[in-house]
């Protein structure tokens, strides 16, 4: 990966982990009465694709009932969101040399943490699959990065620990990737364990 000019990040898992996940919005569909009339997927989907507030429009009015109801269990989640150690001096390196994107494939409470640290200052654009209506593996989320930086398939880079939506997305752009893989043993060429690895396998442009 020689002419890497850009580098796009998933978000959770990648750089942040809810360390007592409740699945909040699957709680919320297991608690109603029948589903929200959807089958879990096409729940799941729309949680994902939509702001809280449209949300609420969408779903029936037993939706904000049960949010409102359980909230302090998506509180409490967001407040057990960790950063990993070496994040925040990996993204501040590679700020130096590159462009750096977010793309994040998650419902809108869960963008609070990218806030609360300071992450977004590291990022060029952020995409949110709530806020844009498309998901990861969705050619239309990674085509974003394409427009707003005008670089070719093969100067993208794509890190993130899901290959459905992560490697299985760049490949289909023709995109480079590496796959972060925190928990268990490495088992192929792409992957990482965690970003300090990024540096092996790109070259830094050298400064004119």
């Amino acid at each position: 990966m020689n002419n890497i000019k850009t580098i796009v990040f998933d978000l959770y898992n990648t750089l942040i982990e809810i360390k007592k996940s409740n699945h909040f919005f699957l709680k919320l569909f297991k608690n109603s009465q029948d589903g929200f009339g959807l089958d879990a997927s096409s729940y799941l989907q729309l949680v994902m694709k939509n702001d809280i507030n449209k949300l609420r429009n969408i779903l029936p009015i037993e939706f904000s009932y049960l949010f409102d109801e359980k909230q302090n269990d998506l509180i409490n989640e967001l407040e057990s969101v960790i950063i990993y150690t070496e994040v925040i001096n990996v993204l501040r390196d590679l700020k130096q040399s590159f462009r750096i994107f977010l793309i994040s494939n998650l419902a809108s409470p869960y963008k609070k943490p990218v806030f609360s640290y300071n992450l977004n200052q590291y990022f060029e654009k952020m995409i949110f699959s709530c806020d844009y209506g498309f998901l990861k593996p969705d050619n239309e989320v990674f085509k974003e990065i394409e427009i707003i930086t005008n670089h070719r398939p093969s100067e993208i880079l794509m890190i993130g620990d899901s290959f459905k939506s992560d490697i299985i997305g760049a490949r289909k752009m023709k995109w480079n990737y590496l796959k972060i893989n925190r928990k268990t043993l490495i088992s192929k060429d792409y992957e990482i364990k965690d970003l300090n690895e990024i540096k092996k396998h790109i070259t830094t442009p050298k400064l004119h």
